[in-house]
């Protein structure tokens, strides 16, 4: 297990070749806290009514550079959902309580102590745990803008050589990062474009990716760690998938399924407290 940290104020995205699956699937970048605008203006093009903007702290957090892939997945559970087979492919078509089982075991395997209470549907987070976890949806965004306002951390628009995703259409009536014509028709290998600023992989696109949270609206009131509703019927996932059409992988946008659902465009990524 590597953990890296990376200062964001000293990295260039743009210039980094992409890492070897290998290389990347056991770091964890260490996420220095801070304070950042959550959610998208007014103005920004094609922008959900439930990204109401709000300031908001989060402290610091590992969290890894990559989807968890089906190797990792099948090597730990002895199983493997995914619709697309492919052990450098991410895991999907797992639930939301899949990958929180997957957290308990990975910290089982590691010695550490479990950040989630499991009692069938049940689902406690022991917030003081050194085991992994889901990041909270304002971590995960934190994470994705890596310093960014833009809809997208790659700019204001995004293209096919930038993530995979259903792009035929473009972004905002510019459909000039087209190359493929539409999708690629399934997930692409993890770490296969370019990482963000901070230095994470497929932050948008490839598949969707499971928060903590439930879903629900939230108000404009800063917040300092938050982690969504007490309750709920949906958890959210971010990101999109590689089928999602550009505006449902901009860094604000928000999805949501039933936790007990696994559908063939959503995974997800580990994170762990930095204390």
């Amino acid at each position: 297990m590597i953990y890296k940290t990376m200062l964001f104020c000293l990295l260039s995205a743009p210039g980094l070749p992409a890492r070897t699956t290998a290389a990347a699937a056991e770091e964890f970048v260490l996420v220095k806290g801070g304070t950042f605008t959550m959610g998208s203006p007014a103005e920004e093009p094609e922008r959900g009514r439930d990204e109401t903007r709000r300031r908001v702290t989060v402290g610091d957090f590992y969290l890894a550079a990559s989807e968890a892939s089906q190797q990792e997945y099948e090597a730990l559970t002895g199983s493997n959902p995914s619709e697309f087979k492919g052990e450098n492919l991410p895991v999907e078509n797992v639930t939301w309580f899949d990958a929180a089982r997957y957290c308990n075991a990975r910290s089982a395997r590691e010695g550490l102590e479990a950040a989630y209470a499991i009692r069938g549907e049940a689902v406690e987070w022991n917030r003081d745990a050194g085991g992994y976890r889901l990041p909270t949806e304002a971590e995960w965004e934190y994470a994705c803008r890596a310093g960014t306002a833009t809809p997208f951390n790659t700019g204001r628009t995004i293209g096919d050589g930038q993530a995979n995703l259903y792009n035929h259409y473009g972004y905002n009536n510019d459909s000039s990062g087209r190359l493929i014509g539409g999708s690629r028709g399934r997930t692409a290998p993890v770490n296969s474009f370019k990482p963000n600023p901070w230095g994470f992989f497929d932050m948008h696109g490839n598949v969707g990716e499971w928060c903590w949270d439930w879903y629900g609206e939230y108000g404009a009131e800063n917040r300092i760690d938050p982690a969504g509703p007490a309750t709920g019927s949906y958890r959210v996932n971010r990101g999109g998938g590689w089928n999602d059409f550009p505006k449902h992988v901009r860094s604000a946008y928000r999805s949501a399924l039933p936790p007990g659902n696994g559908v063939f465009n959503v995974g997800f990524r580990l994170a762990r407290n930095a204390k």
